[in-house]
C-alpha cells in the first residue's frame, strides 16, 4: 500500500517513523522544513513527494499539518480519490469533504503514544467499503489501538485521548516528587513509579473492574491507604480532574467546524 504523510511536525513525524516500521507500506512525505523532511529520507521506504505527486501515488493521504494550514493543503488534494485521514483536530468529516470533494473520508485522533506503539486513538470513517476500512484499520494499528466512535463524540475524545496524556503526566511528575522527598533516588523512583502506573492500569483492564473496587480492595481499615486517600477527597483531587478534562472538551467543541 502506498501512503503519504502531509506534515512532520510532532504528530506527523511519530506517524512516519511508526509507519516507516512496516516494510510493505510505500511511503511518501511532504513538509516544506527542509530539516524536518532530511531526518526520514534514509528511510528505505520513505521518499519525498508533493501534495500533487500524492494525488497520482498514494492509495492513503494523511494529513497533520497546524490548524492554519489544513485549508491550502486540503485544497490542493482536490481530486484525490484515495482514502484522507485527517488528524488536525476540531475538523469534521463534513467539512473535509466540502474544501477537498473526497469521498473516502477518516477523522482520527491519536495521541504521541503511538510513537512506542502504544497509543489510543479513537477513529470515524465516511464513505470507506467494509474491505476499505479493514485495510485501513490495519495500516493503522501498528499506533496502537483504534476505537471507532460516532463522529460527534470527538471533542470528547480530543481532551481525553489528545489531552489526556498530559495530565498524567503530571500526577507522574508529582508521584516522583512525592518520591524524592521521601528519599528515593530519582532513577529508582521513575522505576517505581512506571511499574504502579502500568501495573494499575493492567489489572483495569484485564479484569474489567470499576476502579473503585480496587481502590477499597487496596484500602485497609486505619491504615497507610485511607490515610493519603482522605487528603487527596480534602484536595478535590477528582473534581480538579474532572474539570480539567472538561474544560479541554469545551475548547475543543469552540475549535469544531
Amino acid at each position: 500500500m502506498k501512503v503519504g504523510v502531509i506534515g512532520v511536525g510532532n504528530m506527523g513525524s511519530a506517524i512516519l517513523e511508526k509507519l516507516a516500521e512496516n516494510p510493505a507500506l510505500s511511503l511518501f512525505a511532504v513538509e516544506k522544513d527542509r530539516k524536518k523532511l532530511s531526518m526520514f529520507l534514509n528511510s528505505p521506504n520513505i521518499s519525498e513527494a508533493t501534495v500533487e505527486e500524492l494525488k497520482e501515488k498514494a492509495d492513503m493521504v494523511i494529513v497533520a499539518v497546524k490548524p492554519q494550514d489544513v485549508e491550502e493543503v486540503f485544497k490542493a488534494l482536490r481530486g484525490f480519490k484515495g482514502i484522507l485521514v485527517s488528524v488536525v483536530a476540531g475538523l469534521s468529516t463534513n467539512k473535509m469533504r466540502e474544501i477537498t470533494g473526497v469521498e473516502k473520508l477518516v477523522r482520527l485522533m491519536p495521541n504521541l503514544a503511538l510513537k512506542v506503539g502504544k497509543g489510543i486513538a479513537a477513529a470515524s470513517f465516511q464513505g470507506l467499503s467494509e474491505a476499505e476500512k479493514e485495510r485501513t484499520l490495519t495500516v493503522l494499528s501498528i499506533f496502537g489501538e483504534i476505537v471507532e466512535i460516532d463522529e460527534r463524540l470527538f471533542p470528547a475524545a480530543t481532551a481525553t485521548i489528545g489531552s489526556g496524556p498530559a495530565f498524567v503526566f503530571v500526577l507522574v511528575e508529582a508521584f516522583l516528587d512525592a518520591c524524592v522527598r521521601m528519599g528515593i533516588p530519582f532513577e529508582k523512583a521513575r522505576e517505581i513509579v512506571c511499574g504502579v502506573f502500568e501495573g494499575s492500569v493492567t489489572m483495569l483492564k484485564e479484569t474489567k473492574e470499576h476502579p473503585a473496587v480496587w481502590k477499597h480492595r487496596i484500602t485497609s481499615p486505619a491504615g497507610t491507604t485511607i490515610e493519603g486517600l482522605a487528603v487527596l477527597e480534602r484536595s478535590g483531587v477528582r473534581g480538579s480532574l474532572i474539570d480539567a478534562l472538561y474544560a479541554s472538551y469545551l475548547k475543543a467543541k469552540e475549535l469544531e467546524r
